[in-house]
């Protein structure tokens, strides 16, 4: 059996230097592990968390209301009756035919009126609406006018003042109807686009 060697000072300050070198090796490992896990422990807050919302939710349309929705009828069904007699295919401008179209031109404000005043949210159709019959107003003025120079058949003598006064108030009138009939559309197309936004 061989014996134990003694142990010089000079290995036993080898021996102590390795385990102390050993030791700090092992101290900086569990140091490096328990940073590791208390960092995997621990969760940064997500940007989602503090991201704030940048703009609040726009409120609820607001269904329109049956009394709504019957003005936005009633309007289309007024913009019909007017124009009817306009959109025959012939037209003999007798003196009844023209006081027909002033008639029908001229009754646009005091339906509209009776139709009563709509709500805030209709307003502009409305008021749109308003300025189509004051121009159907004007086309009914030029169609009493040429009926008012007419003869009973509609016919005027060429040449004379009549013939003219009768061309030109035919004239105005159509031409302003027409105006009117685009504008009212108009007025009827934002009513319809009120009501389809608010169902």
């Amino acid at each position: 059996m061989q014996s134990a060697r003694p142990v010089t000072r000079a290995a036993g300050r080898a021996i102590r230097t390795a385990a102390t070198r050993r030791g700090s090796s092992i101290t900086a490992v569990v140091v490096l592990a328990l940073l590791a896990s208390g960092c995997a422990g621990h969760k940064a807050p997500s940007a989602a968390a503090n991201r704030h919302p940048t703009s609040s939710p726009s409120p609820t349309a607001t269904p329109i209301t049956a009394a709504e929705r019957e003005w936005v009828t009633g309007i289309a069904h007024l913009q019909k009756k007017i124009d009817k007699p306009f959109t025959a295919q012939a037209m003999t401008m007798t003196r009844a035919k023209m006081t027909q179209l002033e008639r029908a031109a001229g009754g646009c404000s005091p339906k509209l009126r009776r139709m009563g005043v709509p709500s805030s949210r209709l307003q502009s159709a409305y008021a749109t609406a308003k300025k189509a019959c004051r121009t159907y107003e004007k086309a009914a003025r030029c169609f009493a006018r040429a009926a008012s120079v007419s003869g009973i058949d509609g016919g005027t003598f060429a040449g004379t003042p009549q013939e003219r006064i009768q061309r030109r108030s035919l004239a105005c009138g159509f031409a302003a109807q027409g105006n009117a009939s685009n504008r009212f559309s108009d007025a009827t197309a934002a009513a319809q686009y009120i009501e389809a936004q608010n169902p």
